[in-house]
C-alpha cells in the first residue's frame, strides 16, 4: 500500500500542530512508498534537485538551506518517493481535475469554514470581515487542493490510503473519517513506543527492513476507519494479542510470559504493554515461522531503540 501526499496536504497539518517530519516518519513506516505531487514543488530552483531534497527542505528544522536539504541526499530517503505525475496517466490534466472532482456543496461548506477559520484565528466575530481574503484563499486552496489529489488518486487505481488532516475533518464536520488513514495518530499517546518523533532517520530507514514491518503493517490497515483513534485501537490489539501470545507458546515459554505479564499488571485485566517483560527472543525463537504476531515484535524493535 501507498500513500499520497503534497506541498498542501504538509501545510494541512501543521495548522494543527502535526509536524511534516513526524508525519512522514510514520509514512515510512506503515507503506511501502509515499507519492508525492511535485506541483509547487521548486525543482530546479536554490540548487534543489530532487523531489526527495524538496521534502526534506519542507520538514526539516535546519537553520540553513543546506541542513534542510541534507537529509534529501540520503539514498534511502529518496527511495521512498515517487513523484505522482510519473505515476499518472496525464499529469497535465490529473492537475486541472484537482478542484473540478469536489463536489459543489462540499466546496461551499468548505469555503464557509474557511471564513469562520480565519474569523476563528484572528479572534473576530462571526459576521466581521476585517481580516485580509487571501488567507481565506490559501487556506481553501490548500483544502481544495489535498481532497481532490487524494480523490484523483483513487480514481487513477492508485493503491493508496487516503489521509487527511484533522482540518478536513473539522471542515466537513468528520463525514470522511472513515475514508482517513489517521496515520498521524499512530503512536501519538506514546505509551506503545514513547517519544516516537526522536527517532532518527536512519533508525527509521532501518526500521523499514525490518522483517516483522509488513505484519506489523497489515494489524495496522485493519485497524484504519474502525472509527475509533488509531492509537488506542492499537494499544487495543496489542494488549488483547499479549494474551493470545501466552496461551499461544509452549508451557516453558509460557510460564516466561506469564510471570512478565503478571508483574506488570496494574489492575487484574488490564495489560500493560510498556512494562511486560517478555522473553522476546525465545518467543520469537518459537514462532519464527509464523506471521500472527510479527506485529508485536516490530513494536518491540522501536521501544528497544528508545530505552
Amino acid at each position: 500500500m501507498d500513500v499520497i501526499s503534497s506541498i498542501p496536504s504538509l501545510y494541512n497539518f501543521q495548522r494543527e500542530g502535526i509536524s511534516g517530519d513526524g508525519l512522514m516518519k510514520r509514512y515510512a513506516i506503515l507503506f511501502d512508498r509515499i507519492i508525492f505531487n511535485r506541483h509547487g514543488a521548486p525543482i530546479g530552483d536554490f540548487g534543489i534537485k530532487s523531489l526527495a531534497e524538496v521534502v526534506s527542505m519542507l520538514i526539516s528544522t535546519g537553520e540553513s538551506l543546506s541542513e534542510r536539504r541534507s537529509l534529501g541526499a540520503n539514498k534511502r530517503f529518496q527511495n521512498l518517493f515517487v513523484d505522482c505525475w510519473d505515476v499518472v496517466r496525464d499529469a497535465e490534466r490529473f492537475e486541472s481535475m484537482k478542484y473540478e472532482v469536489i463536489p459543489e456543496e462540499t466546496q461551499n461548506r468548505i469555503s464557509e469554514f474557511c471564513f469562520s477559520e480565519v474569523r476563528r484565528q484572528n479572534e473576530l466575530p462571526a459576521n466581521s470581515y476585517a481580516f485580509d481574503i487571501d488567507d481565506v484563499k490559501e487556506l481553501s486552496g490548500d483544502l481544495y487542493a489535498d481532497i481532490g489529489l487524494n480523490i484523483l488518486a483513487k480514481a487513477e487505481g492508485l493503491d493508496i490510503v487516503p489521509n487527511y488532516s484533522p482540518i478536513i475533518g473539522r471542515a466537513l464536520e468528520n463525514e470522511i473519517a472513515l475514508a482517513n488513514g489517521q496515520c498521524h495518530e499512530l503512536f501519538s499517546g506514546g505509551l506503545l513506543v514513547p517519544e516516537f518523533d526522536c527517532l532518527s532517520w536512519d533508525e527509521i530507514l532501518e526500521l523499514r527492513q525490518d522483517r516483522s514491518v509488513k505484519s506489523f503493517r497489515k494489524a495496522v490497515y485493519e485497524l484504519m476507519g474502525s472509527g475509533v483513534p488509531l492509537d488506542d485501537a492499537l494499544q487495543k490489539r496489542i494488549q488483547e494479542d499479549l494474551w493470545r501470545l501466552a496461551g499461544d507458546v509452549r508451557p516453558n515459554v509460557r510460564q516466561s510470559v506469564l510471570a512478565g505479564i503478571g508483574s506488570n499488571l496494574p489492575s487484574p485485566i488490564f495489560v500493560n504493554p510498556i512494562g511486560v517483560g517478555l522473553a522476546f527472543k525465545e518467543i520469537w525463537d518459537a514462532r519464527e515461522r509464523e506471521n500472527q504476531y510479527g506485529h508485536v515484535f516490530f513494536i518491540q524493535n522501536m521501544r528497544q531503540r528508545r530505552s
